[in-house]
């Protein structure tokens, strides 16, 4: 038992520091940005933080729904008495640390309940790696580091860096109740009393996640819709009663998710009728892959450049991706995700901006995270084969490769960080 306190300890040590790290580098990555000559999407949120006043809130907020990381700067100047390009880099610099603090713990719970005898030193680490993951960057393939591409972390974007953290344990909140649901015990949550703490509790992280940025519940809902009406449709053709519990389940996270949707409502209000900043467009479908050929020469290579670590971990680990509540959910997203940015567009000048993108990245991040996890057991099983260490090394390879295209994203002129 005490070995086992000590390497809580370490690992906690661990986490703590790699996400000063990574707070440190996103906290001067992000003064480089407010720099640079021309205009960025840091600048112009930070422009748009500067302009928040109690006087004009209404016009603001119709402009800029998801704000989070908006009040967040605005409240760093006026209470920490901070300059505004400092303010904004010390709230995307937290975010950053923020979701290496909840990825790990994500990476760490799933690894306690396949390997016992982990120390969570490796989950720690893992962590750290997946907050600068970005896709191979070949550049006479596509000039693009990131349109075209695309990746878990988007350095450049505050409201969705904003968004993950929230999205994140939303997602680890549906994960413990798809499992109660079904009968097994938590992962994630299991200190909670009451089974309405976990519903309030994802209602919540979905409504903070939507503040942010509404694209990951957007991507996230229609997933956890699809699930459960696959789950209804099969307990009918059973005709036992058992749709009964399906859609006891369906009408409690339906009403946890109420808050969320409403916001998402009148966002979209915001946006498209009451003269935000998409009001010259409108959201429509659009034959497949429109706006992703805008960016990519090729989308089925620029598909594996982003994806190739989880892909490796789900060909060497199929069974696991096909049976455990959170590789399907995380897939199910990301699928959904995938098929919106697919097919949905905003119209008008938007239509290069790749807005529903974000919902395919949102996606990206659950398997990225999972994949993650399940690299972290099979490196402390003991069971020994070929196929497993093959597993190891090149998810191992694959994860530090993708670190450092995430380095080079950050510094590619060699600045010292």
């Amino acid at each position: 038992m005490e070995t086992t306190k000590e390497q809580n300890r370490v690992k906690y040590a661990v986490a703590g520091v790699l996400s000063i790290i990574v707070f440190v580098i996103m906290y001067k990555y992000s003064l480089n940005e407010f720099k640079e000559d021309h205009v960025v999407d840091l600048q112009e949120h930070l422009w748009q933080a500067r302009d928040i006043y109690l006087t004009t809130w209404k016009k603001i907020w119709i402009q800029r729904p998801y704000m989070l990381w908006h009040v967040c700067v605005k409240a760093s100047v006026k209470y920490l008495k901070m300059p505004l390009e400092e303010a904004g880099a010390l709230v995307q610099g937290g975010f950053c640390a923020l979701n290496c603090l909840v990825t790990f713990f994500a990476v760490d719970r799933l690894a306690d309940r396949y390997a016992k005898n982990h120390s969570g030193v490796a989950a720690a680490a893992v962590s750290g790696l997946l907050s600068f993951s970005m896709p191979w960057y070949v550049k006479w393939f596509n000039a693009y580091h990131y349109e075209g591409q695309y990746a878990i972390n988007a350095f450049f974007n505050p409201t969705h860096t904003a968004a993950k953290p929230f999205g994140l344990l939303a997602f680890l909140l549906a994960v413990d109740l798809l499992l109660i649901y079904r009968g097994e015990d938590p992962v994630f949550f299991r200190g909670l009393r009451t089974r309405k703490w976990l519903y309030a509790l994802f209602g919540a992280a979905l409504f903070v996640s939507a503040l942010a940025k509404p694209t990951f519940m957007f991507m996230l809902l229609p997933a956890g819709v699809i699930w459960l009406l696959i789950d209804l449709v099969r307990a009918l053709l059973k005709k036992d009663g058992s749709w009964k519990k399906v859609w006891s389940f369906m009408w409690r996270i339906g009403c946890a998710s109420i808050p969320a949707v409403v916001y998402l409502l009148l966002s979209y209000a915001a946006f498209y009728l009451w003269g935000g900043t998409n009001s010259d467009s409108k959201v429509a479908i659009y034959p497949p892959f429109t706006v992703w050929k805008i960016f990519s020469p090729n989308i089925f290579k620029s598909w594996v450049f982003s994806m190739t670590f989880p892909i490796w971990m789900v060909i060497t680990n199929p069974k696991y991706f096909w049976k455990s509540v959170e590789s399907r959910l995380a897939m199910l997203g990301y699928l959904v995700g995938f098929t919106e940015y697919a097919f949905l567009v905003e119209t008008g000048s938007k239509l290069e901006y790749c807005s529903f993108a974000w919902e395919m990245t949102s996606g990206m991040l659950l398997v990225w995270v999972v994949a993650a996890a399940k690299l972290v057991e099979v490196t402390y099983d003991t069971k020994q084969s070929v196929w497993r260490n093959l597993s190891v090394l090149g998810g191992w390879a694959l994860l530090m490769l993708a670190l450092f295209n995430g380095t080079y994203y950050i510094n590619p002129f060699n600045y010292i960080i």
